[in-house]
């Protein structure tokens, strides 16, 4: 008995899962009973990192982006390395060695953006690479111009790099309409004095122009406030979205988290399980909140308002629910995943095809891919 408790204390992911509803490397543990286990709507699995005491081990801890072209071929970062996938996820290889890996992005089967950055920030530490050989090789873009890391977005050649404050030194908000070729500074007029996530609707049109929401903070009446402004014409101009009164940035955790799957369909995510939700391209908002008080860290969503939120799971000595599930908008929540999980970032090409990666946070954190089996956004 002795020796059972001392190996959960130091195992927790282990000693505490359901038998049936979870995997390790990809294979079903050897005690579960396949008869009793119920589908999952994830399979979860991770980059292929390795334990071992007196540093003969090499974890590959928190996953913090993940991204996929098709099906098979994907990319996803964190600070154990950076990894390609050509088998949807199943398997990875390590591209680049641990770092402060921040978010991926491509632009082709072998186009790949890279945002690199270490904290707090500032000038001289945050990095945007560009690969064209399927990273292979990588040249640095916009030297000295990126003053921060607080997101980033990339997809047909539009490429856009959240830097944080607005003003001096360096432009904190660069895009570029030509797949890094060029790059113009982006000047919200006004609007706000930080810049801190970004959304392009999934129905968006490329040519002569496009939605772009951005979340921020702006000054009202010598306040600091939390501000949501779009463009319509690919972020030449702006206007702002009007949020519910008072909100600060201490409704926000970790800088909240922004998507809208269409120009008129999205969704807040705030501290406490507090989202909001609009239906009419921000003239509207409703709470849709989760069952939890935790910090919302990942949202997607379809057309349809089908999606996934993932919460704060980062503390192992209270892990519970880690992510939610919707199939109608926000309006009621299943949980769908928890224990020793947390979930970083959330990706998808469509419904039926859904990543998410993050990280195990036990004594000795491992990285963590989840693959949406099919059918886990039917009704």
């Amino acid at each position: 008995m002795a020796l059972l408790v001392f190996l959960a204390c130091m195992f927790p992911k282990a000693a505490f899962r359901t038998p049936g509803t979870d995997r390790w490397q990809g294979t079903v543990y050897p005690w579960s009973n396949a008869a009793l286990a119920k589908p999952q709507p994830f399979f979860i699995t991770d980059t292929g990192g390795s334990g071992g005491g007196f540093g003969r081990g090499d974890p590959h801890d928190h996953l913090s982006d993940v991204v996929f072209w098709n099906r098979r071929l994907g990319w996803a970062c964190g600070y154990g390395g950076v990894f390609r996938t050509e088998d949807g996820g199943l398997t990875w290889q390590r591209m680049k060695p641990r770092g402060g890996w921040i978010r991926v992005g491509i632009t082709g089967p072998h186009d790949v953006w890279l945002l690199e950055g270490l904290h707090p920030g500032g000038p001289g530490r945050a990095w945007l690479w560009h690969s064209t050989d399927d990273g292979r090789t990588w040249q640095e873009v916009l030297h000295g111009q990126i003053p921060g890391y607080l997101d980033f977005f990339c997809e047909a050649g539009n490429i856009w790099v959240l830097g944080g404050w607005i003003g001096p030194p360096g432009a904190p908000v660069q895009c570029s309409q030509d797949n890094g070729r060029t790059w113009r500074p982006v000047d919200f007029g006004g609007l706000l004095v930080q810049a801190w996530r970004i959304a392009v609707p999934g129905d968006h049109r490329w040519q002569g122009g496009y939605a772009i929401y951005v979340l921020g903070m702006g000054i009202v009446s010598g306040q600091m406030q939390l501000r949501l402004v779009r463009s319509v014409d690919a972020g030449r101009t702006w206007t702002l979205v009007p949020l519910p009164d008072g909100l600060t940035q201490e409704d926000t955790w970790n800088f909240g988290q922004l998507f809208f799957a269409t120009t008129r369909d999205g969704w807040l995510g705030l501290s406490h399980g507090r989202i909001l939700s609009t239906h009419d391209g921000g003239r509207t908002w409703r709470l849709c909140n989760l069952p939890t008080d935790r910090g919302v860290a990942a949202m997607w969503f379809d057309a349809l308002g089908r999606g996934f939120v993932a919460v704060d799971n980062s503390d192992l000595y209270h892990v519970s629910d880690a992510m939610f599930r919707t199939l109608d908008g926000g309006r009621t929540w299943q949980p769908i995943l928890n224990g020793y999980k947390q979930i970083n970032r959330i990706f998808g090409l469509d419904a039926n095809s859904v990543w998410a990666v993050g990280t195990e946070p036990t004594v000795v954190p491992n990285d963590l891919v989840a693959i949406m089996e099919p059918g886990a956004l039917s009704p």
